[in-house]
């Protein structure tokens, strides 16, 4: 199985202690970059966003575009009978899904592990212009229940951003927080920074945390405890996000709404059915060997978490999830939120690309359940939310025309509202927030998505490697 590319840098960086790592950073550190950004596609071409559409796919959106636009105004009433079954599909797969995370609660708990059984861990942070927020993360590193001696932590950081190294700085790190400065490069992205991270790693373990996270302290001891108790085929366990700041106003509400949702039930939901899952951007648990034979991160997919756990169930790996928690921070302004879904989107497009360029081997790779997984879930959230308005359209102007002929898509359309207010309310008691009525918006919200889809389509055609930061502190 093809890895990391092992070149001699590589091997010096894994073999070498702290002092001698920053040096050769330095001195190699154009062969350090290329690597960060173009190792995993030079190792893994065939699995890597760089390599682009496959010609067929470039046909394929071109005739779906074309005849979707043809139907659309030669077929109307039949174009909405099709949108309204496939979208009836997505949701009622979603909560055949959730009622499966449902009842993913009572597995019997992890045999805790004493102090020497533990493995030694690395946690990555990558951070870039994160001032404001990573100083209480240092902070709860030094809070983590873990023997400092087998942890470590690399705080990744850009060299023309000082900032946020002042603020590293200033929250007195303990000892085993250790700051590094990345080689510059291109693509200024979060899977870029965290390959060196992983060429750097010396633990057993290893965890990516965003500098605006807050995981519960006994998180890496939880999570070491379930990799004990499987065997090698687990190489990750996803933690669940949740927000700490869903009070501030509706936005913010509504994000907390969608993560209890799918970090509760969702991904719970899809581990117990046996699919694949798209993993969340942080508090995602790897064996350190694992990782470096799956080949680390696209530095080139926007959504390399999406597409890190499609590719572990292609190359034969498994992904369960935890009930430890790590809190998040929302975002709370209409700009930001609607980047960052743009971003999301776009990568579980590019993702779903990657992974059908040969259909044969996917069908190989991933059989029935991982097809669920990567085009019932990770393609078809951008499409279907795309699509929505088109739908919507067509059902103001099939009410225009013959009210009587829209009444079956009308209650298909009711029972997929009904079907997502009631998981996500679900999702929200289950989560603890405060105010799971607040589930009644999803449909206001699911237009924000919409839009946000939209904008995913254009940028994955103009600018499919462009990645839009968020900001983090002060609720974003």
């Amino acid at each position: 199985m093809a890895g990391i590319v092992d070149t001699d840098v590589v091997e010096a960086l894994r073999s070498a202690d702290a002092p001698e790592q920053d040096r050769i950073l330095v001195e190699r550190s154009a062969e350090v970059a290329e690597l960060m950004a173009n190792g995993f596609a030079e190792a893994q071409p065939e699995l890597a966003a760089k390599s682009g559409f496959a010609r067929w796919q470039l046909w394929a959106a071109a005739v779906a575009g074309l005849g979707g636009l043809s139907a659309v105004v030669v077929a109307p009433t039949a174009t909405l009978l099709v949108l309204t079954a496939l979208s009836t599909a997505y949701s009622l797969l979603h909560a055949v899904i959730a009622v499966a995370g449902m009842r993913h609660v009572g597995s019997t708990p992890d045999r805790p592990l004493a102090d020497e059984e533990l493995p030694s861990y690395t946690v990555l942070v990558p951070a870039y212009r994160e001032a404001a927020v990573i100083g209480e993360l240092v902070r709860q590193m030094g809070a983590l229940d873990y023997p400092p001696d087998r942890l470590e932590v690399l705080v990744l950081l850009e060299r023309h951003d000082p900032d946020t190294l002042r603020a590293v700085l200033a929250a007195d790190p303990p000892p085993f927080v250790r700051t590094v400065h990345l080689p510059s490069g291109p693509p200024q992205t979060k899977p870029r920074s965290v390959n060196l991270g992983l060429m750097l790693a010396r633990g057993e373990l290893l965890v990516i945390f965003d500098a605006e996270d807050r995981p519960e302290p006994d998180q890496l001891r939880r999570v070491a405890a379930r990799f004990a108790a499987r065997d090698e085929r687990l190489a990750c366990v996803q933690a669940q996000l949740l927000f700490r700041n869903a009070e501030v106003n509706w936005l913010t509400g509504q994000s907390a709404l969608e993560y209890a949702l799918r970090f509760t039930f969702v991904l719970p939901g899809m581990v117990r059915l046996g699919m694949p899952i798209p993993l969340g951007g942080t508090s995602n648990h790897f064996r350190t060997t694992a990782l470096r034979q799956l080949g680390g991160w696209d530095a080139w997919n926007v959504t390399e978490d999406a597409d890190l756990g499609m590719r572990c169930a292609a190359l034969g790996k498994r992904v369960e999830t935890i009930d430890a928690v790590t809190r998040e921070e929302a975002i709370g302004r209409l700009g930001p939120w609607m980047r960052q879904r743009t971003r999301w989107f776009k990568g579980f497009l590019l993702t779903a690309v990657v992974h059908t360029r040969h259909p044969h081997r996917t069908a190989h790779r991933f059989r029935v359940s991982g097809l669920l997984s990567l085009l019932g879930v990770v393609a078809s959230a951008p499409l279907t939310s795309a699509l929505q308005p088109v739908a919507s359209a067509l059902t103001l102007l099939a009410l225009a025309n013959d009210p009587g002929s829209v009444v079956p898509v009308l209650a298909a359309q009711a029972l997929s509202v009904a079907s997502w207010i009631g998981i996500t309310y679900a999702s929200a008691r289950r989560a603890g927030l405060a105010g799971p009525w607040q589930a009644v918006f999803v449909p206001v919200y699911s237009v924000l998505w919409s839009v946000a889809a939209w904008r995913a389509l254009h940028q994955l055609a103009v600018s499919p490697f462009s990645w839009e930061k968020t900001p983090h502190g002060t609720d974003a």
